[in-house]
Parts: C-alpha cells; structure tokens; sequence
C-alpha cells in the first residue's frame, strides 16, 4: 500500500510534485479511508483532474517508469541508456538534470520503506532506502556516484559482490534482488505483486489483457475470480448472462511456410482461448435458451468494461496498489462511479487495495464519492511545468460544495483556458465579401 509518491523533473514536471494517500484531518466518509501498519490511516483511492497536457498522465507516467527501473534494470547492458529518462525540457536549467522519484509504502510484511532515485541518461547518481522495523527509520543502503555503497545494520545478503557486478545504468535493488538478498524482497516484492500500473489502455493493451482473463476463465473457471468477473460484467446492465471462454481450433491458424515453429508456439498458445459473452434468446417473448458471442461482436464499452472489470477484481483479491489512467472511457458514469464505489466498500475491498487515476469525468465530483483529501488538479503554470495540489488545500471548500459545477466554472483552478481571439480572426481572413 502506498502513503505518498513524489517526482521531480520529469516530462512536463519540473519541481518536485507529491501525491499523498495519508488521511488529513478531515471528518465523515469513513470507509473511504482505512488504519493500515503502525496506525497509519490511509486513503483508499486518489482522483486526478485537470486540462488536457497538464501533467495528469505523466504523473501516473512516472509511477510505470519506477517499476520498470525496480523490474528491469538487473537486465540493462553496459552504457545502455535508462529509458525513463525524459527530463522536463522547458527550462534549460533542469534539460541535464537527473530525473528523481520519490516513493513511501508498506511491503508484503508490513513494514513501511522508503525508495529514493535519481538518474541521468546512463547512470544511477542516488539511490537510498529506509524502513521502519520498529516504527524509526533505520538505513537499509545509500548509493551515490563515484562513492561505495553504505550499509545499514538491518541489511543482510551479500555486499561487495553485488556492488562489484552492478553496472552505473542498473539500481541496487534489482541487482540484489535478482541475487536473491532476502532484506530487499519484500520492497522488492511491492513492485511486482502489490502495485498494478496501466499509464494508458489504447487497444493493444486492451488486447493483450482480453487474451490473459481469457485464459483465466477457462482455466480457472471456478475459481472466485472467474465467479466474481462474471457476477460483475453480468451486473452492470450488459444484457450478458454469462462470459466464458472457448479454445480455438488450431486449424484457425495459418501462417506461412517459412515462420519458425516455436513463433507459431507461442502465438497459438497466446491465442488459444476467446472469450464468448451469452445473451438470452427468446421465443414469443419467453427465453427460450442462450445464445453464444465472440466478445469482438460486443461493443466497445461492453469490451472496455471486461478489461477494467478484470484489472479491478485482480487489484481487489490481492490487496494490490491499481493506477489507471481514464478507465472510465466508453463507460457510463453511473458504471464508472460503481466500479470507483467497489475500493471504498469493506465487503468488496476487504484486502484495503487503493486506487489512483486521472479523468475527465466531472460527474464523479458531484456523486459525493470523495473527500475532498483525495481529490487532486493538475495545471500547467506560465512557463510550461505542472502543478499539482489537492482540493483539501484550496481554501473555502467545504464538502457540502457543488464540487462539480465549481469546478466546471474555474472556481478550484485546472481547467483550459480558451484564447480564440487568433484564430477567429484566421478564420475571417478568407470568407467572401456579400455582394448587393
């Protein structure tokens, strides 16, 4: 579970910017919020509005890059350049500048860490971690550049062999995890089992994700995911009875003569099951039996709700951080504010998994899902950076507000500001003079 998340000088982010999860002092909606380790109470979703380009997604950008560089780096080559290095490029101040992010959170055993990073385009210049065995803050490793690396009391595994094999490009953390060092797993852990990143779904990923609940619905057709998908996608007023999934004939596949044959392995078995939606069919008015569907014949909003019906589910049974950005396309917000409603219920959120995401969607703010401390804008400020405040800290709102229609109006900030003086004018220079 995450209690705050920081990024500095990173695409349109210049200084540094912080989401928190920790509760403030505000009162009501309390199963919005929850007590987590060391009585630590914690929000269970965070909202994120703002104008197009303003920095929405690049914040939740920013997360995906930190999971990538815990994930991958172990594996980066010698003077192979970090990826996620996208420094903010408006000011010639911070073009060189290493790219720093910021993350506090509870691993697996339920003790809290802290991650901080900073990095050029080829090399690591800081990397700390702390955590908190008994509620103080104590050192696991310190690294900076050109210097050994410290050592913490509480650090167990190996030291200097891990340090001589780690190349300036690749972080500590995964290097030692991929050497097995037993006090960084847990934190490591986080990254690959506690936190489920989606910067953005277009349709490759939405692909991809259809063909994964694809397998798990036949292959795990009772379990209580498959149970529980169904129940949803069923629920929402889809018109489907039931979703399961069918394997496909392999004599389906054609491919040519010279394609390898562990390529056409692996594609029939990424391929190998489609997902078949049942609708009712009916006789004179009565339902008579069912009838069978590709998921493809649904429509987009139908498709888009498996996918996100599925990441939210995962997220739920396993207790696991879910950052999404603008999951609500093609959803009606009435589904929108359902699926959003499924964190902040105990019975269906029993595991405490917390949610982040961006949107556009202004109905949710007059739903009363929110407080006002999970509620988050995002603007772009005179020279080009992103700023990025919470509702709670803008003063004279109180929760009784119409939240919706204040911010539609400009009222809280990060809204577009439309200048059309130049281009009504472009657009006049061409038409006709009227004739008598």
């Amino acid at each position: 579970m995450i209690v705050r998340f920081s990024v500095q000088n990173f695409r349109s982010i210049k200084e540094r910017m912080e989401i928190s999860f920790k509760k403030t002092g505000l009162k009501g909606m309390p199963t919005n919020y929850f007590e987590g380790p060391s009585k630590t109470s914690l929000l269970k979703t965070a909202v994120l509005y703002g104008p197009n380009a303003s920095g929405k997604s690049t914040f939740l950008k920013a997360f995906k890059a930190l999971e990538y560089l815990v994930l991958s780096s172990a594996g980066f080559k010698p003077d192979q350049a970090i990826p996620p290095y996208e420094p903010h490029l408006l000011d010639t101040a911070f073009r060189e500048q290493p790219v720093e992010f910021r993350i506090e959170f509870f691993g697996g055993d339920h003790i809290k860490y802290e991650l901080e990073l900073a990095f050029l385009e080829k090399e690591i210049v800081r990397e700390e971690m702390y955590y908190y065995p008994n509620g103080v803050q104590s050192l696991l490793y310190q690294r900076v550049q050109d210097k050994d690396i410290k050592f913490g009391d509480g650090f167990r595994g190996a030291k200097k062999t891990i340090e001589r094999l780690l190349l300036p490009n690749q972080l500590f953390i995964s290097k030692a995890a991929e050497n097995n060092v037993e006090s960084l797993l847990p934190a490591y852990r986080f990254f690959g089992q506690g936190m489920m990143v989606f910067p953005f779904l277009n349709e490759n990923h939405e692909s991809n994700l259809t063909r994964l609940y694809a397998r798990r619905l036949a292959e795990e057709g009772e379990s209580g995911f498959s149970r529980k998908l169904n129940a949803l996608i069923c629920a929402l007023d889809t018109g489907i009875l039931a979703v399961s999934a069918k394997e496909v004939d392999e004599k389906s596949f054609k491919f040519p003569d010279h394609m390898p044959e562990d390529l056409k392995k692996k594609i029939k078995d990424d391929f190998k099951y489609d997902i078949r939606t049942a609708h009712p069919l009916f006789e004179n008015n009565k339902i008579k039996g069912k009838e069978l569907f590709d998921v493809e014949e649904e429509s987009t909003g139908t498709k888009s709700l498996l996918v996100i019906g599925g990441i939210i589910l995962d997220s739920l049974e396993a207790g696991r951080v879910l950052v999404v950005d603008e999951f609500e396309k093609n959803l009606h917000p009435s589904i929108t504010n359902y699926l959003i409603g499924l964190f902040h219920n105990p019975l269906t959120n029993p595991k405490n998994a917390q949610l982040i995401f961006a949107t556009h969607d202004i109905t949710q703010l007059a739903s009363g899902e929110f407080r006002r401390d999970q509620i988050w804008f995002t603007e772009k400020n005179e020279f080009g950076a992103t700023e990025l405040y919470a509702c709670s800290e803008i003063k004279g709102v109180r929760s009784e507000n119409p939240l919706d229609k204040w911010y539609a109006s400009g009222k809280l900030g990060a809204t577009p500001i439309i200048n059309d003086v130049d281009f009504l004018i472009e657009m006049q220079e061409n038409v006709p003079e009227e004739t008598e």
